[in-house]
């Protein structure tokens, strides 16, 4: 059975700094897309941690700093079907923000294969 997403999301390699009271990472985003993005990393923060995101998108001059909140997790490389990582909802995007992550990665899936 198809997922259906609110937002589309494009593959990405993507780093990315997270930032919470409690914890520090950068790590590399593999996907995003307008509602957030999945992070991979081998220590994935607390689900409902609120943190700050910090990147920048190929060919956008200008850095994103947004809030973010794990909405979920995998800690487990054992699970090979999800990579280890975390799943993060953008909370403060303004639309200026949401509009040029949406043409990114509308660009991104007209350049994918076929099939992919």
């Amino acid at each position: 059975m198809r997922e259906e997403r609110a937002h589309p999301r494009a593959d990405v390699h993507l780093e990315v700094r997270c930032e919470s009271a409690q914890d520090f990472v950068t790590a590399y985003a593999k996907k995003i897309g307008g509602g957030g993005l999945f992070i991979r990393t081998a220590k994935p923060f607390c689900l409902n941690q609120e943190m700050h995101l910090r990147f920048t998108l190929p060919g956008v001059a200008a850095p994103f700093d947004v809030r973010g909140l794990v909405v979920w997790t995998n800690p487990f490389a054992s699970l090979a079907a999800f990579p280890t990582g975390m799943g993060i909802k953008f909370l403060n995007l303004d639309p200026h923000q949401k509009t040029i992550i949406d043409d990114f990665v509308r660009t991104k899936l007209a350049e994918a294969p076929s099939g992919a």
